[in-house]
C-alpha cells in the first residue's frame, strides 16, 4: 500500500478522497488541516505522498513546500499538489520544487488516481489544463544564451537563488539596497524576466547560459 497523508482544511474535499480511495492500493494514513499540523504529520508519519491543498491556514501549501524540500530526509518526500487554482508565479516555483504532481480540483476524479499512480512509479503528471501553460513559462526564449552576465550578474543571481533579501545581499556586496534593487531591475532587463521569483527559479538554466556565452 502506497500511504498518503492528505492536507486540506475542507471537510468535503476529504471525505471526497477517503471515498475515491478506498479500496484502492493507496492508505490514508493521516489528515491535517492546516499548515503547521501538515509539517507535524509529515515528520511523524513519514508517507510515501502528500497530497497538499496549496490554500490552507496557518501556512499555505507553497510554505509547507517549501519547508519539506528544505529537510534533511534521505528519501525526498513524493508531493502531489490538488488546487482549485495555481498562479503562474506559484506553478513555476512548484516546478523548480520538483512537486511530483499538480491536479486541479475540478478535474475528472479519475486524474487524481492517474496522478497518484505516475507518481508512485517515480513519474511526474500534471493536470492537462496545466500542461501547456507549464511548457510556455518554462520556455527557453531564443536570445537567453546568446546574453553575457557579468560576475557581478552572476554572483547577485546566485544570491537570489539562495533566497537572500536585497538587504542580505547589500551587506554581501558592501552596498546600499538601492543599488541592489538598481542591480536587480538592470539583470530583469537583460534576462527578460519578470520577477525575482522567475529569476530565482531559472537562475542555473541563466548561470549556465552565462557561462558558455563567455
Amino acid at each position: 500500500m502506497t500511504r498518503i497523508l492528505v492536507a486540506d482544511d475542507h471537510p468535503m474535499i476529504r471525505t471526497a478522497l477517503e471515498a475515491l480511495l478506498r479500496d484502492t492500493d493507496f492508505e490514508i494514513v493521516g489528515i491535517a488541516g492546516t499548515g503547521e499540523a501538515t509539517l507535524r504529520e509529515v515528520e511523524q508519519l513519514g508517507p510515501d505522498i502528500l497530497l497538499l491543498d496549496l490554500q490552507m491556514p496557518g501556512g499555505n501549501g507553497m510554505d509547507v513546500l517549501r519547508r519539506v524540500r528544505a529537510g534533511k530526509s534521505k528519501t525526498p518526500l513524493k508531493v502531489v499538489l490538488l488546487t482549485a487554482a495555481i498562479d503562474d508565479s506559484a506553478l513555476l516555483e512548484a516546478k523548480s520544487l520538483k512537486v511530483q504532481g499538480i491536479v486541479l480540483k475540478n478535474s475528472d476524479p479519475a486524474y487524481l488516481l492517474d496522478c497518484l499512480d505516475h507518481v508512485r512509479h517515480g513519474r511526474a503528471w500534471i493536470d492537462p489544463e496545466l500542461t501547456e501553460r507549464a511548457r510556455l513559462l518554462t520556455k527557453v526564449p531564443a536570445t537567453a544564451g546568446r546574453v553575457g552576465l557579468t560576475p557581478r550578474e552572476r554572483q547577485l543571481i546566485g544570491f537570489v537563488r539562495t533566497g537572500l533579501r536585497n538587504r542580505e545581499i547589500a551587506e554581501r556586496l558592501g552596498v546600499t539596497e538601492g543599488t541592489v534593487k538598481t542591480y536587480l531591475h538592470s539583470v530583469f532587463e537583460k534576462l527578460g524576466v519578470s520577477s525575482r521569483t522567475e529569476l530565482a527559479i531559472r537562475a542555473e538554466e541563466f548561470l549556465a547560459e552565462g557561462l558558455a556565452g563567455d
